[in-house]
């Protein structure tokens, strides 16, 4: 009798809840909109393993740990101004941004946003591999009036060219200017921005004063092996054993040209510039430096003269605002302060294409110190 009554009871209960579930099914509605960043979520491979690489026991298939480690001494990770995350900024400060102006989609504002990192370069979860988002051949504007866009295709480091390059300045440096001729300048930062290394390695951007002979560029422009990897060839060259004890100093995904060593004192890093195809073996961390002096004193001596003449501050900026112009008559000699940003915004010292930079500091003095 009880079997019978505790049996009913679960029919009666199994019925109350069917018809309870039933009761409250209606019409679902429309589709609410996707949640915040749904677009920058691609998904996974099929098949992909996690463990593969989220192993710290045995991480040996792409070496994440070690990455990730060098990956935080970069400059990407700590000097990339992932702060600059509003959207006319972030598509290169943010790894966000970054992915949306990969991905062809609108760059926006970036709230707690992440600096370049892992996921800015490669979609590993959605491809299950870590090849490059991008290396298509990219187009570095012009900022010289009259001087069509370049194309920048260097293999791998077509990715490194979708921030290291110019943007836009107005006005444009005319390329052939009157000698009575005057360039208005109202801000404070004319250049073409910081990433002008795109434009350095493959020899364009600079000002090239009418009636001066250039003799063109460095090995580094045409030299086969950097025009097949691009950037990567030096700046990612993992580094020898010895002098260098260990990774995450300089190389791999630190980035970095140069390491402390122990006692202090910084090295460059000439794996890259010793592989066949490129430097021969005699080649030294002094012949670097040497070049590096050269271009150094020229450019001291180019700051000094614009210095004097008060077009740029102490601090290092343009004398220009909207409310104070620069005027600068004849406006050719306003190529001395145009090839001055774009030298010293290269940082590399002359290093990326010393011939052109050269060329670009000795006649910019020369046109500077005409009367």
């Amino acid at each position: 009798m009880n079997r019978m009554r505790t049996l009913s009871l679960a029919l009666t209960i199994t019925a109350i809840v069917s018809f309870l579930m039933t009761g409250c099914k209606g019409d679902p509605g429309p589709q609410g909109p996707p949640g915040a960043g749904s677009d920058a979520f691609e998904g996974f491979a099929e098949g992909i393993q996690c463990a593969s690489c989220h192993n710290p026991d045995v991480d040996t298939t792409y070496f994440i740990a070690g990455r990730a480690y060098q990956w935080a001494q970069s400059k990407h990770a700590n000097g990339g101004d992932s702060e600059r995350n509003g959207s006319s900024c972030a598509g290169c400060h943010t790894s966000e941004g970054f992915v949306q102006r990969m991905n062809g989609e609108t760059v926006t504002n970036q709230y707690v946003p992440s600096p370049p990192g892992c996921f800015a370069c490669h979609s590993p979860h959605s491809r299950g591999n870590f090849t490059l988002r991008k290396a298509t051949p990219v187009t570095l504007l012009s900022n010289i009036d009259g001087v069509p866009d370049a194309t920048f295709d260097y293999g791998k480091g077509n990715l490194c060219a979708q921030c290291h390059m110019p943007r836009s300045t107005s006005p444009k440096m005319p390329s052939n200017p009157g000698a009575t001729d005057t360039l208005r300048i109202t801000s404070s930062r004319w250049y073409s921005h910081y990433g002008v290394q795109s434009q350095m390695l493959s020899g364009n951007g600079g000002y090239q004063f009418p009636g001066y002979t250039y003799t063109g560029n460095s090995n580094h422009t045409t030299n086969a092996v950097i025009m097949q990897e691009g950037c990567p060839t030096c700046h990612m060259a993992e580094q020898s054993y010895p002098p260098a004890q260990g990774t995450g100093k300089a190389g791999g995904h630190t980035m970095n040209i140069h390491y402390e060593v122990e006692g202090g004192g910084e090295v460059p890093l000439l794996t890259g510039c010793l592989q066949s195809g490129c430097h021969p073996s005699s080649f030294s961390a002094d012949d670097m430096h040497l070049v590096q002096q050269g271009i150094e004193d020229s450019l001291d001596a180019l700051h000094d003269e614009l210095l004097s003449r008060g077009w740029i501050t102490a601090g290092g900026s343009v004398n220009a605002s909207s409310s104070s112009p620069l005027l600068i008559t004849p406006a050719v000699k306003a190529g001395a302060l145009y090839n001055y940003f774009f030298i010293e915004h290269d940082l590399s010292e002359g290093i990326h294409n010393t011939k052109y930079a050269r060329e670009l500091l000795a006649s910019s003095l020369e046109e500077l110190r005409k009367p």
